[in-house]
């Protein structure tokens, strides 16, 4: 009997040109804890009704499958030369504004879970002083099953780390220019997917025939700075656009993040009231597509 040790699990991913067919695993990235939290809950959904029934017998004997699928959350750091298809899988959409399909594989040690055709329901970037910069993806897919032994090929470099991130603001109506006092950032993209439980068809094999994004992406999320001036407070107060651009770099290695128009849609502005504590300034933000819907909410590059 094999210990089952977290350290020897992995998970990697392949982005599919085509719904149906399983892509080994191009990327392998490894994934990192929130706390107490999971980094793994990816579950095998078998939905069993169980019956009851006026049949003449004193207990439960039948049952059916309203469906199987896989659904559940992980969470990777952001890792130098290991971003591109992340990102691609997160953002890119077909000509009918489709999400692309990817296959995984969750090695858990005494069993891999094997996914086929899983999207991304919503991906969720966390930029936090003095911590690596993580991904948390909250997946979606038609089918799962049993898969065989992986050899995966984990990336070197260590993730980024807050200080390698670049933030850049545009305040007052001005061009983008470097702030160097915000101390954690969130943002939520929500690729607006739809529940699979919300009575899609389903296939002879009690899979669901599509996971159809509804719309395009939306993008909220928080920025918490230290108040060292009101530059953004009287953004909020006055109704006034801006927009962020995050860039992550190490050496020659760089990955974006683009806002191109954030509106704040809220101040938790307030006194601490401790001495052993500064003024924090948290705005919450939602990002905006362009006028004319040519340019995304947020950028991915």
């Amino acid at each position: 009997m094999a210990v089952a040790l977290s350290l020897e699990g992995s998970f990697g991913f392949g982005l599919q040109s085509v719904k149906g067919t399983f892509v080994s695993p191009a990327v392998w990235l490894p994934l990192i804890a929130n706390g107490d939290y999971p980094v793994d809950t990816v579950e095998w959904k078998k939905n069993y009704v169980v019956l009851d029934m006026a049949d003449g017998k004193e207990y439960q004997s039948n049952y059916y499958s309203a469906g199987e699928w896989a659904e559940g959350s992980l969470r990777c750091p952001l890792i130098p030369g290991s971003i591109s298809g992340l990102f691609s899988w997160i953002q890119d959409r077909d000509g009918d504004n489709q999400g692309t399909w990817a296959s995984a594989l969750i090695d858990c040690v005494n069993e891999i879970k094997k996914l086929t055709d899983v999207k991304v329901r919503k991906a969720t970037f966390d930029f936090v002083k003095g911590e690596p910069v993580t991904c948390a993806l909250e997946v979606c897919g038609l089918s799962m099953e049993s898969g065989t032994v992986a050899t995966p090929t984990m990336p070197v470099a260590a993730p980024y780390i807050f200080r390698e991130v670049s933030v850049q603001i545009a305040s007052g109506g001005q061009a983008l220019a470097q702030d160097v006092n915000c101390e954690r950032i969130r943002l939520e993209l929500d690729n607006v997917v739809e529940d699979p439980a919300d009575g899609l068809r389903l296939t002879e094999s009690g899979h669901p025939e599509e996971l159809y994004n509804l719309a395009g992406v939306r993008c909220s999320g928080s920025l918490s700075r230290d108040f060292v001036d009101n530059a953004i407070y009287q953004d909020f107060a006055n109704g006034q656009e801006a927009s962020i651009l995050l860039t992550l770099e190490r050496d020659a290695t760089t990955a974006t993040i683009s806002l191109p128009r954030v509106l704040y849609a809220g101040s938790d502005l307030g006194l601490p009231g401790s001495h052993s504590k500064r003024i924090i300034e948290t705005v919450d933000i939602v990002a905006l597509g362009s006028a004319d819907g040519v340019t995304a909410p947020v950028v991915l590059a």
